[in-house]
Parts: structure tokens; C-alpha cells; sequence
């Protein structure tokens, strides 16, 4: 029956996003305030404090400054992170924690060796020791301490013959400089980043039916027709009644369907058609009432059976007592089917009503009753419909499969799952259901055709003319 490509499309994905960049521009500029805002306002003042020395090598494989040249000044700048690692050793660090302890008592070597850095001063061998901390006095004490105890340990480390202070550290009068425009920026690339894994989980997670090609792509059965479901006010089932003051693109839909429908079935005896649908709540009772309706306005004497017996609905479209004997009353032999056939529905169409709703459905279709019941209403009608529950939900369909044509499955679009729509083409393979093609039905769906609202507007062609 066909299945859904595991593949990501990136064009798909693409417009995914495109559709939604709105949520990657609000979540940018949410990360942009944010960050601008906490760095202008919330983030606390950081101090940088700096001391310089400059080491004298003896070691004829280090560099020695005294006769540096470009080649000795490159092997120079490597040392700095073997100096790094010396000032960040143990051994340094416990000592100028120790020496710091009275001034700022519970500070930590942790704390000491994650405020340094150490750099080369324009690429030469002067040294340069930064300290950053929230306390300008106590940025340059670190700095000190460090340039106080780091060179004797660098010297028997590195075997440098002397290491001379240039500069001792000053507390800095100003805090560090910062930037919120850059940091706001950080924030909108993190933000809108943020937005983009979120929109992707999403596509990635989604397996809901978005678009008409999506079927055509991954299944064999055909789309007969697009259905537009009309944006209503209300929505109890009367109001989506085809009908005179239905948009032409709605009515233009179902005569696509209708068209299809018959061209299907040309070369069929069997003209009794089953309506249902893949889960619950995708428009199947609504599209099997509108078909029917369709077809009759085109001359063809239609029945519609609301074989649904576990939730009927037709009653509820077509506005008739839901107690009156129908089809239930016609399976265990209580009345005939003429008898309690509605024949005033509207011109051309008749209805048979579910009648009690029995405790036993899948049965009491199964019942032979039923069987002869169809072989006889296809020999008065041009066309007999049947709506029936749910694939996934209930047996009832499958129950019949072999008294009918074939059966028409109703997607509706943001609605209904590729899963539960490849469940029910399997169990309609599995027991001999032959899926007609699906309609696909939406409030969103792309009207390309000729017969556009727009070109009746634009040429004043009005419904009186056609």
C-alpha cells in the first residue's frame, strides 16, 4: 500500500522553517534583550589587574633574549604555556593562597588559578600576568603574589637563569570595559539557534498529514479529490452541509470527488462505496453526507446508509429524529429496508438511518442480512454509500469488505498521522478491502484551479450564470 519515506527532506524542512521564521526572530530578539540587558544592568563589574617580568636564559636550548632573533622569539612565545602550567602548579598556588589568606580569609587556589591568564607582550619575551576578579585591590594582591612566587619555581623548572619584575600590578580604577551590543548579539545567535532545534525536533517528531502531496509521495492508493472544509462560525454538523451558499471552491471540491468517484467504478458492478476513515474525528460523516449530496444534484439516485452504529452522526447533518428504525431494526429482520428509508432528504437522495444502536455492530454487519441488504440496494440506487467507523478504532469496516466496491478514506489535513493512516492501509490489505483512494480534507488546502474565488469576483461570474 505504500509508506512514508524515512528520509529528512530538506526542502520540506526548509519551509518548515521559513513558515515559522516569526518564532526565530522573537526568540533572537528575545536572546538579544536578554543578554543586552542582564550585561548593562545585572552582570557584576569585573576588575583586571596586571604585573610583567621578563626572563634571562642560561639554557643553551631555551632562548636567550640577550641575542634573540625572529627564529628565537617564536621558541620564546611556545615557553608561555609551559610558564602557564608552572604558575598554575600546585606548588605556586599554595603558596600565594597562603600569603593571600589574611587579607581575604576563605579565598582558594581554585579560585586564584581560574582568575589568571598569561600572555606575551607584542609577541617578545616580556611576560604579562592578568588577574580578573570582582575586587580591583584584590586583582593586583594576586597579581603580585604570583610575580613574587612564580620565579624562583619557573627558574628550577625551566632552568631560566633570571627572572626580573618590569612591572608590579596597580589595583585598576576603572572595571573591565563591556560590551552589551556584542553580548546582545551573542544572545540573538543563541536565542534564534534555540528556536531552530526546537522548530527541527518538531518537523522530525511530527507525523501529521500537512499537505495533498505528502500522500501522493508515500502511498499507492490515489488522492481523488482535495476538500476544502469552510472555515464556520459554528460547528455543529448542520452548518458543513453542502448546500446553495457553500463556497465554489467547496462545492467545485466534491465535484471533483463525484467525477472521480464514478470514473472509478466504470468498468465495477458493485456500486455500494464505504466512507470511514483512519481514527475518529476526521471528517468522515460530513464527507460521505456532502458526496451524497453531491451525486444526487448531478441526477444519480443515491443512497446513504449511516452504517455507523456505535456513534451515528447523520441525524445530526441531515436533521432527523434519532430514534426512527433503520438499519439495525432491517439486520435482525424487524422491518424491511424501503419501509424505513428516508426519501425526503433532499432531491435524488435517500437515507437509511442507523435505527437503535445495538450492542454488537461488527456482528450484526456481519450477519448475512447484510449482505443482502447491499446486493438489493445497488439493484434500486445508482450509487449506495456507507458510513462506517473507523478503521483503526473498530472492525466494523473490514467486517463488509467483500460486499463492497471499495472504500474511500478520509485524511484530514494537520489532523491525521501517517502511523494510524499505514495501520488501516494494512488491515484493509489484510482483509481484502479495496481502498478506492483517499480525501484529503482541510481548512488550508491550495485551491489552484480554474474555478478560484477570485476569477468569479474578477470577472463577475456568479453562480446564476453557470
Amino acid at each position: 500500500m505504500g509508506d512514508r519515506p524515512q528520509k529528512i527532506e530538506l526542502k520540506k524542512l526548509f519551509f518548515f522553517l521559513l513558515k515559522r521564521i516569526w518564532l526565530l526572530i522573537i526568540c533572537a530578539g528575545i536572546g538579544f534583550a536578554g543578554m543586552y540587558c542582564y550585561t548593562r544592568y545585572y552582570l557584576p563589574d569585573t576588575y583586571t589587574a596586571y604585573a610583567t617580568m621578563y626572563v634571562l636564559n642560561v639554557n643553551p636550548n631555551l632562548v636567550n633574549y640577550q641575542y634573540a632573533n625572529a627564529s628565537d622569539l617564536n621558541s620564546a612565545v611556545q615557553l608561555l604555556d609551559t610558564y602557564m602550567v608552572v604558575v598554575r602548579s600546585h606548588k605556586v598556588m599554595d603558596v600565594v593562597t597562603e600569603r593571600l589568606l589574611k587579607d581575604y580569609p576563605g579565598i582558594s587556589t581554585a579560585f586564584i588559578s581560574g582568575s589568571l591568564s598569561m600572555g606575551s607582550v607584542a609577541d617578545t619575551g616580556v611576560l604579562r600576568i592578568n588577574c580578573r576578579t570582582g575586587n580591583a585591590k584584590m586583582s593586583a594582591d594576586i597579581c603580585n603574589a604570583v610575580v613574587d612566587v612564580a620565579p624562583a619555581e619557573i627558574i628550577r623548572v625551566v632552568s631560566a637563569g633570571n627572572i626580573e619584575v618590569i612591572d608590579y600590578a596597580e589595583p585598576p580604577s576603572l572595571p573591565d570595559y563591556r560590551d552589551p551590543i556584542k553580548k546582545g548579539m551573542l544572545g540573538a545567535v543563541a536565542g534564534g539557534a534555540l528556536a531552530g532545534v526546537f522548530l527541527i525536533m518538531l518537523f522530525l517528531m511530527n507525523h501529521k498529514v500537512g499537505e495533498e502531496e505528502e500522500l501522493k509521495e508515500a502511498y499507492t492508493p490515489p488522492v481523488l479529490s482535495s476538500v476544502v472544509r469552510e472555515k464556520k462560525k459554528s460547528k455543529k454538523p448542520r452548518t458543513f452541509v453542502l448546500d446553495e451558499s457553500s463556497q465554489m471552491a467547496t462545492s467545485e471540491s466534491y465535484a471533483k470527488l463525484r467525477m472521480n468517484l464514478f470514473y472509478a467504478l466504470v468498468n465495477k458492478e458493485n456500486k455500494v462505496i464505504a466512507v470511514t476513515s483512519a481514527i475518529s474525528g476526521e471528517g468522515k460523516s460530513t464527507i460521505a453526507a456532502n458526496l451524497a449530496i453531491a451525486c444526487a444534484i448531478s441526477g444519480k439516485k443515491v443512497l446513504l446508509i449511516d452504517g455507523d452504529m456505535r456513534r451515528a452522526s447523520q441525524q445530526l447533518i441531515f436533521d432527523y429524529d434519532a430514534n426512527l428504525p433503520g438499519l439495525s431494526d432491517v439486520l435482525i429482520g424487524g422491518c424491511n429496508w424501503w419501509d424505513v428509508v428516508l426519501s425526503d432528504v433532499r432531491e435524488n437522495l435517500f437515507v437509511l438511518p442507523t435505527g437503535p444502536l445495538p450492542p454488537n455492530p461488527a456482528e450484526m454487519l456481519a450477519l448475512p442480512e447484510m449482505a443482502e441488504l447491499l446486493d438489493e440496494t445497488q439493484q434500486q440506487f445508482d450509487l449506495v454509500l456507507i458510513d462506517l467507523p473507523p478503521i483503526n478504532i473498530v472492525s466494523d469496516p473490514l467486517v463488509i469488505s467483500s460486499h463492497v466496491a471499495g472504500c474511500l478514506l478520509v485524511v484530514r489535513q494537520g489532523y491525521s498521522d501517517h502511523r494510524e493512516i499505514r495501520k488501516a492501509l494494512a488491515s484493509a490489505e489484510l482483509t481484502g478491502m479495496n481502498v478506492l483512494g483517499f480525501i484529503f480534507y482541510g481548512e488550508d488546502i491550495n485551491q489552484k484551479s480554474y474555478y478560484s474565488k477570485k476569477y468569479y469576483y474578477k470577472n463577475q461570474y456568479s453562480r446564476k450564470e453557470i
